[in-house]
C-alpha cells in the first residue's frame, strides 16, 4: 500500500479471509451441516436405482448398403461417425415401439426412453438401462440391443427393395427393342445382386455382450453421497459467509476499523456489565459497571494501553488537549472519556474533563459531580473558570491492590490530579456557543492548568460539535462499538475529518466480546491480565 492511501475493504488479504471464515463459522457450519442432513435423508429413503449394460460393434465390410448402391463410402469409411449416430438413435428412442411389443410388457415407449441412454467407445455402442428393478434392466437391455441390430438390418434391406423396385419400374417400361440392349442386361444384373445383397446385409452391427442382472444397485450410496454433499456443502457455505460478511456492514475487528478509519486503534476496551454506557437500571439511573476500575480491573490495563499511546503524540509537549467522539450515540464515548481521564490522573498527570456535549451531557452522572454550573454558564459569561471547576472523588473508582502494585497507592493522589468541568443547564443554542471565541480561550485557559485536557463531544454524525471544537485541540480519538459501528460510518467519519484537515490520532475499539485480538490478550497490555472481574487480583 502507497503512503497516504487509505485501507479499503478492496485490499484483502488472505488474512482477512481467514478472518471472515473465523466469524462466519456458523453460517458455513449450518450450510454444510444442512445439505449433508438432507442429501443422506433422501438417500435413505429413495428407491435403489440398478444400472445394466448391452455391448454392440459396429463392423463395416464389403457387403455395406454403400457398396451395393453405388453409394459415396461415408459410414463404412468413417465407423466414428456411424456409431455416434446409432447412439443417437437409441436415445431419440427409434427402436422403442418394437422393444415394447417384443417385452410385451407394462411399460410404455416414453418410460423406456427415460430409462435408456447410450454412449460410444470407438467402433463400439453401449446400450445403458437404468431403473428399480435389476432383472427389468438387464432385459430391457438386450431387449433393445436385439431390436436395434433388426432395425438397422431392416433398414438397409429396406433400400435395396426400394433399389430393386426402381430398377423393376424401368425395366417394365422399356420396349422390347430396348429389352434386347445392353442398358437393359445391365439393369438386370444389378437387379439380381441386389437381390443377393439383401440376403446379405446385416445392418453392420453384432450384438458382442449381453447385459447381466446387476447385483447391487448404483444409488442411492449414504457414505458417498453424503462426502459429496458434504464438499458442496461446505463450497455452498464458504459461499454464503462470505455474501453474509460483505452484505454486513458492522465492523467486526479491530483490523477492519484500522482499515476504513485509516488510522490505528490504540486500544480495544472489553465488554463490561451491558456493554452499554448509556442503559439505564430499573429506577431510571444510569448503570456504571463500565465506568472506574474497581469493579472491572479488566479496563484498567486497556486504559493505560491507550494512555501510554497518547504518550507517544504528546512527546515534547508541555500539555495535550484531546477530543473524543463517536459516529452515533451509545458507543462508549464518554465512559472512554472518564476512563481514560482516570487512568492519566492515576500515572500522576493533572487532567481536566471538560463536558463539551451541550445536548446530552453524562459526565457528571459518572463521576459524581453537579452538572451546574458548568461550562455554558462559563461560555455565557455567569461564571468564571474557577467557579466550574471542580474536584473528582476519583479513589472510588481504583482497585487499591493494582495502584500497590504499581507505587500508585499514596491516599487521595487521584482526587488531587483529577478535575472536571461539567456541561451546566442545556442550553437552547450549544452549536453557537462551541463555536465562540470564548470557548477557544476556555481551551486554551484549561490547558495551561493542568498536563491534559480531555473533551466530550456529541456523535461527530449527529451534529458539527466535534468538528467545530477539533481545531482547537491535539487531535481526535474515535469510539467505535465493534459489531455496532458501521463501516460506512466510519469512512463518513474519516472524510468529515479529513475535509476538515482534522489530525485523527486513532480509535478505541469497545465490546471486545466479538474481538479474536482481545481474546489473544492483546488489550490487556504485555502479557497479564486479571482474576475475577472485581476482584482486583492481578494474576501473571
Amino acid at each position: 500500500m502507497n503512503e497516504g492511501e487509505v485501507p479499503t475493504r478492496e485490499n484483502l488479504e488472505l488474512s482477512d479471509y481467514l478472518a471472515v471464515v473465523r466469524r462466519r463459522f456458523w453460517v458455513i457450519a449450518l450450510v454444510t451441516v444442512v445439505v449433508v442432513a438432507v442429501t443422506v435423508i433422501v438417500a435413505l429413503f429413495s428407491t435403489p436405482q440398478y444400472r445394466s449394460s448391452a455391448w454392440l460393434q459396429y463392423s463395416a465390410d464389403e457387403y455395406s448398403i454403400e457398396a451395393y448402391l453405388d453409394l459415396p463410402q461415408s459410414g463404412s469409411s468413417n465407423p466414428d461417425r456411424e456409431v455416434k449416430t446409432a447412439a443417437r438413435l437409441i436415445e431419440l428412442g427409434t427402436v422403442a415401439d418394437e422393444v415394447v411389443e417384443a417385452l410385451d410388457d407394462s411399460l410404455s415407449a416414453s418410460k423406456l426412453q427415460q430409462m435408456v441412454s447410450s454412449r460410444t467407445e470407438t467402433n463400439l455402442v453401449e446400450i445403458i438401462v437404468e431403473g428399480p428393478d435389476p432383472d427389468q434392466c438387464a432385459t430391457v437391455a438386450n431387449t433393445y440391443a436385439e431390436q436395434f441390430i433388426l432395425f438397422r438390418q431392416e433398414t438397409e434391406r429396406q433400400e435395396v427393395r426400394n433399389a430393386r423396385a426402381e430398377l423393376d419400374r424401368q425395366l417394365k417400361s422399356m420396349s422390347r427393342e430396348e429389352l434386347a440392349s445392353e442398358e437393359a442386361a445391365s439393369l438386370r444384373e444389378r437387379y439380381e445382386d441386389l437381390r443377393t445383397a439383401e440376403a446379405f446385409l446385416d445392418g453392420g452391427y453384432d450384438f458382442v455382450q449381453e447385459a447381466s442382472v446387476p447385483t447391487a444397485s448404483f444409488s442411492p450410496k449414504p457414505v458417498r453421497d453424503g462426502i459429496v454433499a458434504g464438499v458442496l456443502g461446505l463450497l455452498a457455505g464458504l459461499g454464503l459467509a462470505f455474501l453474509v460478511d460483505y452484505l454486513d456492514k458492522g465492523i467486526r475487528d479491530e483490523k477492519a476499523l484500522e482499515k476504513e478509519l485509516g488510522a490505528p486503534v490504540l486500544t480495544t476496551v472489553p465488554l463490561v456489565g451491558s456493554g452499554r454506557s448509556g442503559k439505564q437500571g430499573p429506577n431510571g439511573e444510569r448503570l456504571k459497571q463500565a465506568v472506574g476500575f474497581d469493579k472491572s480491573p479488566a479496563l484498567l490495563e486497556a486504559f493505560r494501553t491507550l494512555r501510554s499511546n497518547l504518550e507517544f503524540f504528546a512527546v515534547g509537549k508541555k500539555e495535550s488537549v484531546w477530543l473524543v467522539t463517536s459516529g452515533a450515540p451509545q458507543e462508549g464515548k464518554t465512559t472512554s472519556v472518564v476512563n481514560l481521564a482516570l487512568s492519566m490522573a492515576l500515572s500522576g498527570k493533572r487532567v481536566v474533563v471538560l463536558e463539551a456535549d451541550l445536548r446530552r451531557p453524562m459526565v457528571h452522572e459518572y463521576l459524581d459531580v453537579f452538572q451546574a454550573p458548568g461550562l455554558s454558564n462559563l461560555l455565557a459569561g455567569t461564571q468564571r473558570l474557577d467557579e466550574v471547576l471542580q474536584f473528582v472523588q476519583a479513589d472510588e473508582f481504583m482497585p487499591a491492590v493494582s495502584r500497590r502494585r504499581l507505587g500508585e497507592e499514596t491516599p487521595g493522589l487521584i482526587q488531587r490530579n483529577l478535575y472536571a468541568v461539567s456541561s451546566g443547564p442545556v442550553p437552547p443554542n450549544p452549536a453557537e456557543l462551541l463555536a465562540s471565541q470564548r470557548m477557544g480561550r476556555v481551551i486554551k485557559d484549561l490547558a495551561g492548568m493542568c498536563d491534559c485536557v480531555i473533551i466530550d463531544t456529541p456523535p461527530v454524525l449527529a451534529v458539527s460539535d466535534a468538528v467545530t471544537l477539533a481545531r482547537h485541540t491535539d487531535g481526535v480519538l474515535l469510539v467505535a462499538r465493534l459489531g455496532r459501528t458501521g463501516r460506512d460510518e466510519v469512512r463518513e467519519i474519516r472524510d468529515i475529518f479529513a475535509r476538515s484537515a482534522v489530525r485523527v490520532l486513532g480509535a478505541v475499539a469497545v465490546d471486545a466480546r466479538r474481538s479474536p485480538a482481545f481474546k489473544r490478550g492483546r488489550g490487556y497490555g504485555y502479557g497479564y491480565g486479571y482474576g475475577p472481574e472485581g476482584s482486583g487480583q492481578p494474576t501473571t
